[in-house]
């Protein structure tokens, strides 16, 4: 065993500069080639729950689904972000319906940035226009309700009045607009098949050469002591 350790010594003395030369050699071509330069793509999510003020457009799960997946919603909308990432949006959105009216929405980009950006846009466009319905909604029940409030009945219509005004308040009370549960994180984006930088290649490409030139004093060695034998 000392006769051999000795001896991948006295080899990688011998060698070095052969290994040094390959191991700088591999880390510039590392640097410089074009492999790995493919593009990465990064997945990012967000969820929401749907608003109830029958609306079936903005409250339904299946027509939001179609809804946030076709051009119309974007045309009309989203016009620069469509015209800008219509491939994009057409294959890398997905909108699917979970439990309780919940929405989750999952896009895909090339930029780590721009993922989570665009999909912010669109939900952000979603909840914009689910608040306006939602307040037009709201105020069709107020107004009765403010008109009943300062209607002065006689007495037999006090009763049906008061009826009146506590279904109007119930259904006041009882609709909701849509939630934001978990919005698009550039933290949080999940990451397939990076592309490794021209640092990390030439840090791979020294590797390389170190384990190669290790391997290969090694291989010498052993096969020298197996002939010797």
């Amino acid at each position: 065993m000392g006769q051999m350790i000795q001896a991948l010594k006295d080899r990688m003395k011998k060698y070095i500069l052969i290994i040094l030369a390959t191991t700088i050699l591999l880390g510039v071509m590392g640097w410089l080639l074009p492999v790995g330069k493919e593009e990465s793509s990064y997945t990012v999510e967000a969820s929401l729950t749907l608003g109830n003020y029958n609306d079936p457009d903005f409250n339904n799960p299946k027509l939001v689904i179609i809804l946030l997946t076709n051009a119309p919603f974007y045309e009309e909308h989203l016009a620069d972000l469509w015209e800008e990432k219509y491939d994009e949006i057409s294959t890398k959105l997905n909108v699917t319906a979970g439990t309780d009216n919940m929405i989750t929405l999952s896009y895909s980009d090339h930029s780590k940035e721009s993922t989570a950006k665009v999909l912010n846009e669109i939900i952000s466009a979603f909840m914009a226009i689910d608040q306006a319905r939602f307040q037009q909604k709201q105020k069709i029940i107020q107004e009765p309700i403010e008109s009943l409030n300062n209607e002065k009945v006689g007495p037999d219509a006090i009763v049906d009045q008061q009826r009146f005004l506590y279904e109007l308040n119930t259904a006041l009370y009882e609709i909701k607009p849509a939630k934001l549960i978990k919005k698009a994180d550039e933290n949080a984006i999940n990451t397939e098949n990076r592309a490794f930088n021209s640092k990390e290649r030439a840090v791979l490409g020294v590797l390389l050469g170190v384990t190669l030139g290790f391997l290969w004093i090694v291989f010498l060695v052993i096969f020298r002591e197996r002939s010797n034998e």
